[in-house]
């Protein structure tokens, strides 16, 4: 059995408060006390509960992490790493952790983290989940691009919905008139952004090409249906399924931009080496890792807060007038 601190105090003669403040230094104790103390602990073998300790304390300086399947992809991998340097700058370290398949999963892993994490950022949050049940938790919760219904929390989101019409916009101003989108029908703000950006525009024909994932094989798939549908420009939903669409044309002599030109989300770093250069639209991941780092080590005060910072369009070669 692991000695505890009331063992500790018993073998020392004094009370538990008092073991507690010789041992963790915390607090006034006589020199002749401390040393009883150290002592009894030492025979005893005993070792503090830098879990508890951590809780009761708040500075375990360890700041949980919690990543979807966007961590297999370089953009959910790039939002990682930032957040880790910038937290390692601030004297503090990351517990990695990946999204369970349940709600009841999730808050048994939290429960394990009570104690060890200051903190939780979410990089990923299920539709249907509800996050009011995060609240009987002692943890400070931040989620970053999640679809989170309620604003019983701090978030930090990117208007995609502004990026992508401005991609669109571009493949507009082009001289496309056969604009498609090709992605998946939840991805709200995308799918706002385009229709915005061809409704302003008036005279273009668009479409939506649905598909079951978000990768290079799904942009790849698409090819057939994007050329049945004669277009001549196509704003894919991720850079890796534009990507995808790059094989497909390179395999079937589809030249882009000169007969088809191409957009994506997302900035990954293989497409500013794809030949053409892959225009696409970058997440804010400087400003919104900068925000999360100071939301979540400064005090929790006031309402919790919806901060919002603009994606940003890369132009390059894929899109030609």
């Amino acid at each position: 059995m692991a000695a505890t601190l009331k063992m500790v105090a018993e073998a020392a003669n004094v009370s538990i408060r008092t073991a507690g403040r010789a041992l963790s230094g915390s607090g006034p104790v006589k020199s002749e006390v401390a040393k009883r103390v150290l002592a009894a602990a030492r025979e005893l073998h005993y070792v503090p509960n830098a879990a508890a300790r951590n809780l009761k304390q708040q500075a375990s300086r360890i700041v949980g992490i919690i990543s979807g399947k966007s961590f297999f992809n370089e953009c959910g991998q790039r939002r990682v790493r930032m957040l880790e340097e910038a937290l390692r700058e601030a004297k503090h370290y990351t517990l990695l952790g990946g999204l369970p398949g349940s709600q009841e999963e999730l808050n048994e892993l939290l429960r394990s983290w009570t104690g060890i994490v200051e903190a939780v950022i979410f990089l990923a949050w299920p539709p249907g989940w509800n996050a009011e049940r995060l609240s009987s938790l002692p943890i400070r919760f931040l989620f970053i691009d999640c679809e989170l219904s309620g604003d019983g929390y701090d978030r930090i989101e990117t208007d995609r919905t502004s990026g992508v019409a401005a991609a669109v916009t571009e493949l507009i101003r082009a001289g496309r008139r056969r604009i498609v989108r090709v992605g998946m029908d939840g991805a709200v703000g995308r799918r706002a952004g385009f229709e915005q950006a061809v409704a302003a525009a008036g005279e273009i024909t668009s479409g939506f090409i649905a598909t079951e994932g978000l990768e290079f094989a799904d942009g790849f798939t698409a090819g057939d249906a994007i050329i049945a549908f004669g277009a001549d420009a196509v704003f894919f939903d991720t850079d890796r399924m534009a990507l995808g669409f790059y094989r497909y044309a390179s395999e079937r002599g589809v030249t882009i931009p000169e007969k088809v030109a191409v957009a994506g989300f997302d900035d990954d770093a293989a497409g500013a080496f794809a030949i053409p250069a892959l225009t696409t639209v970058a997440h804010p991941d400087a400003e919104t890792v900068a925000r999360a780092v100071e939301k979540i080590l400064s005090p929790a005060e006031g309402a919790p807060e919806l901060v919002v910072y603009p994606a940003r369009l890369v132009r390059r070669e894929s899109i030609s007038s």
